[in-house]
């Protein structure tokens, strides 16, 4: 039985996106395609990353799934860290099998990192009753129903399919995991597999997977093997994380289309996201998160202040009624100068950040030197596949 492992939970609710990342899970048969979003893919000469992790959550998981929260944010940092600078997408997808609560449930790849994060922080292990999982319908899901971006040569699209069981291949009315892969090599993506824990019929069944998808396959420890690293810089971080997300100013897109409902929805997401990381997430996760949000031209969906500073919205063209409540009341002339202002504030929080976080590498440097050995964790072997397939597709 799965479920005895339970012991591993407290491991993996730390960790997709991040790679260094806020969601409401798509259920089973009701997901419709994303709509297009800003920075995923929209310039022809943009680099993007897509990855899709296919988790399994079955009771057995738990490690993996709390180191999977914890370093989310640092593999995301990573890849926008690279000389390409690539936009990264991200989306999930989480199976258990038969009878189970859910056999999965996606969320498609998205460029809001806080909705990924969030989406792994309400992902509970449990479930998983007999040995073998319906991993059939897991990887299926994760090539067809993830949201794939058009085949473009600027992007990457890989997949990670992570468990420490083997499909339910009796399941003969779910499509096999080989058909599925060779689809996915078919349609450009690249196919890795993870295995956690030793058993010897998930590894043969992960290895045929990546061969087949090529990709590679990656053995590490049961509970994920994430290693967490604490260091004295994580606090302030955090808290410039927070400083920034208090300079979002939430607007209606311009041209006064979406209007005011549409503004307090965007602003009530953000608020919901930030209290959710800032009162549930650890400090190393928090520290990571700060450090992307002052790296992605993303970070915040729906923020006037983003807008301008993108250049996708001249604020002189946004309609009244469509400004923050504090520009309203302003005269034009006054509001480019606030916009300003506001703009020069958050780059001043960035810079601290950015600061921050090369002497909080060098920190978490030398400290791996001192722990090194044993196998790779999740966030390594994550790492690991992303540097050589990301080459391999033209982001160096």
């Amino acid at each position: 039985m799965k479920r005895h492992s339970l012991r591993i939970a407290a491991a993996f609710l730390t960790f997709v996106v991040g790679v260094s990342a806020t969601l409401a899970l798509v259920r089973d048969a009701h997901v419709a395609p994303p709509p297009a979003q800003p920075g995923a893919g929209s310039g022809a000469d943009e680099k993007v990353l897509e990855m899709v992790f296919v988790l399994d959550t079955t009771g057995s998981m738990g490690g993996l799934i709390e180191g999977a929260k914890q370093r989310i944010w640092g593999i995301v940092n990573e890849v926008m860290q690279s000389p390409a600078s690539p936009s990264v997408r991200v989306g999930l997808v989480a199976y258990r099998d038969m009878g189970d609560s859910y056999v999965t449930q996606v969320l498609p790849l998205t460029n809001d990192l806080d909705k990924v994060y969030t989406t792994l922080m309400d992902y509970q292990a449990g479930g998983g009753g007999d040995w073998a999982e319906n991993v059939r319908r897991g990887l299926a899901d994760g090539v067809n129903r993830a949201g794939w971006s058009p085949g473009s040569s600027q992007a990457a699209r890989i997949i990670f399919l992570v468990g420490d069981a083997p499909p339910h291949d009796d399941y003969r009315n779910e499509p096999d995991t080989l058909a599925t892969t060779a689809e996915a090599v078919r349609a450009g993506m690249i196919v890795n597999t993870v295995q956690c824990g030793d058993a010897a019929d998930t590894r043969r069944a992960w290895q045929e997977i990546a061969r087949r998808g090529e990709g590679q396959y990656f053995a590490i420890a049961q509970d994920g093997g994430v290693q967490t690293i604490e260091t004295p810089y994580d606090a302030r971080l955090s808290e410039l994380g927070g400083q920034l997300g208090a300079t979002i100013m939430a607007y209606g897109g311009g041209g006064g289309s979406k209007g005011k409902s549409y503004r307090e929805g965007i602003a009530a997401t953000q608020i919901a996201s930030e209290n959710k990381v800032t009162t549930s997430a650890p400090a190393v996760a928090r520290a990571e998160r700060a450090v992307n949000k002052a790296l992605n031209k993303d970070a915040y969906i729906g923020d006037l202040l983003q807008a301008v500073e993108n250049g996708s919205v001249k604020l002189a063209e946004v309609k009244d009624e469509d400004l923050p409540g504090d520009l309203q009341k302003l005269a034009p002339a006054e509001r480019g100068k606030e916009v300003e202002k506001r703009l020069a504030e958050r780059k001043k929080v960035r810079e601290e950040i950015v600061a921050l976080s090369k002497k909080r590498d060098e920190f978490i440097a030398a400290e791996r030197k001192k722990t090194s050995g044993g196998k790779a964790g999740f966030d390594t072997a994550v790492a690991t596949a992303l540097k050589e397939q990301m080459s391999r597709k033209g982001i160096k």
